[in-house]
């Protein structure tokens, strides 16, 4: 399945904008796509990435510190029961520069699936925080899924694909892992893998769609070759600003670009 604009912006966008809109308790009503229903709220524990934490030094650390001290919540699991479909939603930062000082991480072994390669480390550190979290919803609501959409805005779209091989490989909802294939459709996402590694995920995981608007600096880090996108690229231009860097990576300025596809 390729890109389908009317699926990316009326299921997907308001997914990856509603991980946004649960950061900060009591959680406004969310827009679910019709037929889905909330399951939970992805939290952050940092217990669960003491381990590579410790092992991090600080400049590397300050990541996932920034993300975790924003909200400890990022982003939902919501569940279509009919249809047998799950979709995991995961946040961002509130600005791209809370992370922007951080974006030449060194490349470090994956630690959700061992052997399967190289990934940013300050992405992963974040990551290490929320996947038990993710798998522990899928788990207990969304037994015998079909099909699993995984989307995220900035950040959101590199802990995307981290979330989306470590479901493929480590998650089983009434099937042996492998079984289930996570489908993406991330925005504004950075690079997040090393080239061999991009590479096993796109044979393995091979519908990933990456949405990136016309002059957005963010897809554009960390820089080859040190790291290389995954999935299809799929060019919108809602519209930038010569003396606003961080206009062209809003998330409303995605919606126009899908628009005027």
């Amino acid at each position: 399945m390729g890109f389908d604009k009317t699926f990316a912006v009326n299921v997907m966008y308001p997914c990856a904008s509603g991980a946004y809109l649960v950061m900060n308790l009591p959680t406004p009503p969310l827009a679910l796509p019709p037929g889905f229903a909330l399951c939970g709220l992805i939290s952050a524990n940092p217990q669960h990435a003491a381990a590579a934490m410790a092992v991090a030094d600080p400049d590397h650390q300050r990541l996932a510190n920034k993300m975790v001290q924003e909200s400890s919540i990022f982003g939902f699991v919501a569940w279509d029961a009919v249809n047998q479909a799950a979709i995991v939603a995961i946040r961002g930062t509130q600005t791209i520069w809370d992370w922007m000082d951080d974006v030449d991480a060194a490349p470090v072994p994956c630690l959700a699936v061992p052997g399967a390669g190289l990934v940013h480390m300050g992405f992963q550190l974040v990551h290490e925080h929320i996947h038990l979290s993710i798998k522990d919803l899928l788990t207990k609501n969304c037994q015998g899924a079909k099909t699993i959409w995984i989307t995220g805005h900035s950040l959101g779209g590199a802990l995307a694909v981290l979330c989306a091989y470590d479901l493929l490989k480590n998650l089983n909802l009434g099937g042996p892992a492998g079984s289930l294939v996570p489908k993406l459709y991330t925005f504004a996402g950075p690079r997040t893998l090393d080239p061999a590694f991009a590479a096993k995920f796109n044979t393995e995981i091979p519908d990933c769609n990456r949405i990136v608007n016309f002059m957005d600096v963010v897809p554009q880090v960390p820089v080859p070759p040190v790291y290389k996108h995954v999935g299809a690229e799929t060019l919108v231009h809602g519209g930038f600003r010569p003396l606003d860097i961080t206009y062209a990576h809003h998330l409303t300025t995605y919606l126009a670009g899908m628009n005027s596809l």
